[in-house]
């Protein structure tokens, strides 16, 4: 996923990501925005088809040449992946077709909450928390927002078997969808029996972190280098076709 990396300046916090986006934004897009926020919105866009140009999805497409959507996004939550998945099937309803899904899903404490009317919902992890992360947003015009964000989180997390529920609920509603669209799904799921609540023939590989932690690193931990995608593929089209 980081293969794209050297575009950007040095960078060791997810503030610091979001920063150098903007950066290479302004030197290499030219586009009429309304407001930073629209700015933000269209630079992180366009920098995410060039993450995505070098990840294992592009290359699986590429060696089977079969149509595939990625609808992954770095820092994203289940809830949100639950939500694109479901919207993607919807909009091509009309359309009968063999579909193969594989839900990379992301850490179970990520959850994608509600910010406003306006901007909808955002992802939020752990470490936004701790860093005392606005978002991207004036932390100013955005006080009350941001601080509400803060403070159902917390609840969220620090209620006991909270993040099990919502974790259980969401794989339900996945599986529901699967079945009611006739589709093939398998799951790649964050770390070791976090999988116990899928059928075990669905699991294609139940302890992702341990699996990318043989291949190089960059920055945020993401793995970086050709082995890696390979390695991928390699397993997917093993075992799914």
């Amino acid at each position: 996923m980081e293969m794209n990396d050297h575009l950007l300046g040095p960078y060791k916090t997810v503030k610091q990501r979001n920063f150098e986006i903007l950066k290479w934004a302004k030197s290499n897009m030219q586009v009429k925005f309304n407001g930073v926020h629209h700015f933000q919105k269209v630079a992180t866009e366009e920098w995410e088809k060039k993450e995505r140009e070098a990840s294992w999805p592009a290359l699986l497409q590429r060696n089977l040449g079969i149509p595939l959507v990625n609808l992954a996004r770095i820092g994203s939550s289940i809830g949100y992946a639950l939500i694109k998945f479901s919207n993607l099937l919807r909009q091509n309803i009309e359309e009968k077709k063999k579909i193969l899904v594989i839900h990379q899903l992301p850490g179970f404490a990520r959850m994608y909450m509600r910010f406003n009317t306006e901007y909808g919902r955002i992802d939020v992890t752990p470490s936004d928390i701790d860093g005392d992360n606005n978002f991207g947003f004036n932390k100013s015009y955005f006080k009350d927002e941001i601080n509400k964000v803060n403070r159902v989180y917390k609840k969220r997390i620090l209620r006991d078997g909270y993040l099990e529920e919502h974790t259980k609920r969401i794989l339900y509603r996945l599986e529901k969808i699967s079945s009611d669209f006739e589709i093939k799904n398998y799951y790649i799921t964050p770390k070791n029996n976090s999988g116990s609540y899928l059928p075990r023939q669905k699991v294609l590989l139940d302890d992702f972190r341990t699996f990318r932690s043989h291949y190089p690193k960059g920055a945020l931990g993401h793995p970086i280098g050709n082995d890696f995608n390979v390695d991928l593929c390699d397993m997917i089209t093993t075992t799914c076709f």
